[in-house]
């Protein structure tokens, strides 16, 4: 028995250990600006600061405000990781309490000498609790009392009192088994799986809209600066007039036709100047440059150019590596895993409850003896107690083992209807076929953004063929219009027009090549590669 009292003392050691050695799981830490790479990347000369796409793009991940929120929700489902392993921990419960009474006696076995009884009681109880993944629970409570009345018969005054006792619960239906247990472990972990995904797809569709403001800030100079040109054609046909009108070779008249239309390409040229105004701050919001003041009033020049290299692509190509690597079609795949290990878990729910019970403990008493003579009449002699002594005397007696208790049994609980686990895991496998028509749907999706990102970058590239051409021949008719004018074969209104084309044609170009750029890095973005083709990485990846 005394080795069946040790075992006590193990399975205490065994449940401290898994308290103490319990691994934690590290949070993420959260992103911070670096104020040095944000002035390297943009150096301000002449109140200017020119940049390259790839310093934008990792000012971006640095710096824009919907990202850093984004990057929030992995860490928040990080701690639903840590709430679910909680269900896990070991408790520790302690009461101290004291109990003092004094009651009437209405029993021949209370005092002989007062018609009352008073007892007074220190309680210490404390225990451990602890539950495992297969879905056992176990306890060792230890408890101290001590014992002090005025009732005759009471062999020991003061009495102490100890006893510890291990007691297990093991289900064998419901709740059992691991997989069972970590259920809502696994779950979480998925959770954060997705939430990883999505927090990399958010930053794939930011990273492309920055792109995107750049490329639109690209366009915008492009624009205004055609349209400068054009202005100063008509400038300088306006002057060519004046002076042909001085000498008397051309009427007067003439004039107001260059004015009407000097004035109508300022006109142009404050637009393109706002539009460029409005691409700046598009682009600073984006890359959050309001934070610092000395970029409120700084021109942001991209230094970069579009891209005009022809790409063959593969459309079968293209959508095998989004269904590889898009963080959706990801996402739905965990979402099916969840859905799967929810429906195993609510069916384990249905069963009924049988658990097996069982518990060991070992007890010890001790005091300081106590006269019962008379207790029980006059001729009752009394019996002194054998278990005079102090609290060690009590672990002495519990660690001996001579005085132990047991139990061993079954409890069963059967919900008749069970109305709420039947309809929970006819919940759950709803849930699971939705998961599953989700995931299809995703995929409908995805190869439709991938065909027609595929489109449009084919698109793009006939477009860049199409603007190039047109800009020659508009060069090439206006210098003709010009020789023509020189010469009287051809009027003013002739070659305002032609530099009115020729002006559309530069801005069709600019817009064609940044568009081509856009489809690029939009069909890196619909496939899932917009991080790798650029070259980035996100710590949520490591």
């Amino acid at each position: 028995m005394k080795s069946s009292i040790s075992n006590i003392f193990v399975i205490a050691a065994i449940l401290i250990g898994n308290m103490i050695f319990c691994t934690p799981y590290c949070l993420a830490s959260d992103n911070k600006t670096d104020n040095e790479s944000l002035q390297n990347a943009l150096k301000i000369e002449n109140d200017q600061a020119k940049v390259t796409l790839k310093s934008v793009l990792l000012l971006a991940l640095k710096n824009n405000l919907n990202i850093k929120f984004e990057s929030l929700s992995p860490q928040i489902a990080q701690t639903d990781i840590t709430r679910e392993k909680g269900a896990y921990d070991t408790l520790f419960v302690g009461q101290w309490n004291k109990n003092r009474s004094v009651t009437q006696v209405g029993s021949a076995l209370g005092s002989s000498s007062s018609p009352t009884v008073k007892q007074e009681k220190y309680t210490l109880d404390t225990r451990l609790q602890k539950k495992f993944t297969p879905g056992t629970q176990a306890e060792i409570k230890m408890t101290h009392e001590e014992y002090m009345t005025d009732v005759s018969f009471q062999g020991l005054k003061p009495q102490y009192k100890g006893e510890l006792i291990a007691s297990v619960t093991q289900p064998l239906l419901k709740d059992f088994g691991i997989s069972i247990g970590e259920s809502k472990i696994r779950i979480a972990n998925l959770n954060h799986e997705i939430s990883q995904n999505e927090f990399k797809k958010r930053v794939m569709d930011t990273l492309y809209q920055v792109e995107s403001a750049y490329w639109n800030l690209y366009y915008s100079i492009e624009d205004l600066v055609s349209k400068e040109k054009s202005l100063q054609r008509a400038k300088d046909l306006q002057r060519e007039f004046k002076i042909r009108i001085e000498t008397g070779t051309l009427a007067p008249i003439e004039i107001y036709q260059a004015d009407a239309e000097v004035a109508l390409r300022e006109q142009e040229v404050i637009v393109a100047q706002a539009a460029v105004k409005e691409a700046e701050d598009n682009l600073k919001a984006a890359l959050n440059l309001y934070d610092d003041e000395r970029y409120w009033g700084v021109n942001i020049v991209p230094s970069d150019k579009p891209l005009t290299e022809k790409v063959i692509l593969d459309l079968n190509e293209c959508i095998k590596n989004a269904l590889e690597k898009r963080p959706d079609y990801q996402e739905a795949r965990l979402n099916i895993k969840a859905a799967d290990i929810q429906v195993k878990y609510a069916k384990n729910q249905t069963l009924p409850r049988i658990d097996l019970i069982g518990s060991l403990g070992t007890s010890g008493i001790a005091g300081r003896p106590a006269s019962t003579a008379g207790a029980f009449g006059i001729l009752y002699p009394g019996v002194r107690s054998p278990w005079d002594g102090h609290w060690r005397d009590v672990y002495d007696y519990m660690d001996d083992g001579d005085f132990y208790s047991y139990l061993i049994g079954v409890k069963i609980e059967l919900p008749l209807e069970n109305r709420i686990a039947r309809s929970q895991y006819a919940r759950a496998k709803i849930q699971s076929s939705q998961a599953l028509i989700s995931l299809k749907s995703i995929e409908n999706q995805i190869i439709n953004e991938v065909r027609d990102a595929v489109r449009k970058v084919e698109t793009s590239q006939k477009l860049i063929e199409s603007a190039t051409a047109s800009l020659r021949l508009a060069q090439e008719k206006l210098k003709a219009e010009e020789k023509k004018y020189s010469v009287g074969m051809s009027t003013a209104h002739d070659v305002l027009e032609f530099q009115e084309d020729l002006a559309k044609a530069e801005s069709t170009l600019a817009f064609a090549e940044t568009s081509y750029s856009k489809a690029i890095v939009n069909l890196s973005r619909v496939q899932g590669m917009l991080l790798e083709t650029k070259g980035l990485t996100l710590d949520a990846d490591k």
